[in-house]
């Protein structure tokens, strides 16, 4: 797949099919094509917890849906299913990855040890080459980093030294939802020209 391709079709994938696995083969090429980006340094911090056991995933499901909730906060309601709006039909797609977190046929957490601030460089880059490599093969992918509210639960859940930071977490899987271009605002309105609002192209 042309990578240009791949980065317009990429979009989160929050319904993911939990009857169908993700091969060894799959997980193997995603997972070397997410450890080729650059990193500081070339120290390769980042390490991955590739979780497939069920009793596990639904742990750390749990865990997602109590932070999540937390978030939310007290009375929080969805939107009817009558409400088609964009927002609307966000938060309904939220609320399913909520609810089936744990469901996901893999859990796949970045971590990584180092300097808050400075490490983060070498995480996220691999992570977005993840998702790439994951849409290459067909395969659904969403980026939260809401288990961070829960890291001290998340590592005595899987044995992760107090000195890693999990830093995000990527449901992994066949996905029930399509591939098509997200709607985000064009280039001319998110990128500048040497100063602030200054047009970035003239």
């Amino acid at each position: 797949m042309d990578v240009f391709e791949a980065m317009n079709s990429t979009r989160a994938m929050r319904r993911l099919d939990a009857s169908r696995d993700v091969s060894k083969d799959d997980l193997r090429a995603i997972l070397e094509a997410a450890g080729r980006a650059a990193n500081g340094g070339n120290r390769q911090p980042l390490r991955w917890i590739v979780v497939r056991d069920p009793k596990l995933r639904r742990a750390l499901g749990d865990l997602y849906r109590d932070v999540s909730r937390d978030l939310a906060g007290p009375g929080a309601t969805l939107p009817p299913a009558s409400d088609r709006s964009p927002e609307a039909r966000m938060l309904r797609s939220m609320e399913h990855l909520v609810e089936h977190f744990g469901d996901a046929p893999v859990l796949i957490l970045a971590c990584a040890s180092g300097e808050l601030g400075r490490v983060e460089a070498s995480v996220y880059p691999a992570v977005q080459n993840l998702m790439l490599a994951a849409r290459a093969r067909g395969l659904g992918t969403t980026l939260t980093i809401r288990l961070r509210g829960r890291q001290d639960a998340v590592r005595a859940l899987l044995g992760i030294p107090e000195d890693v930071h999990v830093f995000a977490a990527i449901p992994l899987g066949h996905p029930l939802g399509r591939w098509g271009r997200a709607p985000r605002r064009p280039v001319d309105e998110v990128a500048y020209g040497d100063r602030w609002g200054e047009p970035f192209l003239r």
